[in-house]
């Protein structure tokens, strides 16, 4: 015989899914905002009672682009290419440049927070001069166009955070990206309560997110109503 808690049923009446709650910022939102966004084809079975995500690459060219040369947030390209790749199963060697090839022998076997680190490092410098302009080796656009978020649409409350230091971002994230992935969720109908942090760089803009995000979670547990950004 099977028995379920008090929590997994109702009284007299069929199993009711245990309430799940996501929560990811930087690159842990990747994976939570794109577990929301699959689970109403991938897991309709899911009750997704809440959705926290914060510092978005919501567009990856944007993000790219916007890390570019910085003294401080460039290095991760070498890293972004390299997880990218294997990902995607892309080789990468044909269209890197000696020194493109040697940063990616130096961080293959690391992680962002352990690994070498390149000051004002430009893509340019990674790649071959055919191949200045990273959109056009094969591969890289499909990968751009399937992590692009916003192709699908989560049905859970949202609660979306990014920081703006220099009125464009926290350094790594572009705020508009976030705000404008927000006002799209809000057009076709999902309840997204939108948080933005002035003055704030990436990891002060996590650490103002966290608390937000489990107090948003809580709210949905609870089943408290939602003061959404979308009005």
């Amino acid at each position: 015989m099977t028995t379920r808690s008090t929590a997994d049923r109702t009284i007299g009446g069929p199993p009711r899914p245990a309430p799940i709650g996501m929560s990811g910022f930087s690159g842990g939102s990747i994976a939570t905002e794109f577990a929301a966004e699959l689970a109403p084809a991938y897991a309709p079975e899911l009750n997704i009672v809440g959705v926290a995500a914060g510092g978005m690459p919501v567009d990856m060219a944007a993000t790219i682009d916007y890390v570019d040369g910085s003294s401080e947030w460039a290095l991760v390209l070498p890293y972004v290419m390299q997880g990218a790749a294997r990902g995607f199963d892309l080789d990468l060697s044909p269209y890197l440049s000696d020194y493109g090839r040697d940063v990616m022998d130096r961080i293959a076997d690391h992680c962002v927070s352990d690994g070498p680190r390149f000051p004002g490092l430009r893509l340019s410098q990674l790649l071959r001069p055919e191949y200045q302009d990273y959109r056009t080796i094969p591969g890289f656009a499909r990968i751009l166009t399937e992590n692009h978020m916003g192709t699908g649409t989560p049905t859970a409350p949202l609660l979306f955070g990014a920081g703006n230091a220099d009125g464009i971002g926290d350094g790594v994230i572009v705020a508009a990206g976030e705000r404008e992935l927000a006002d799209e969720f809000c057009r076709r109908g999902v309840s997204v309560r939108y948080h933005e942090y002035p003055g704030a760089n990436h990891l002060i803009a996590g650490a103002l997110f966290v608390p937000a995000a489990q107090a948003f979670l809580m709210d949905r547990f609870a089943g408290a109503p939602l003061d959404n950004s979308c009005r």
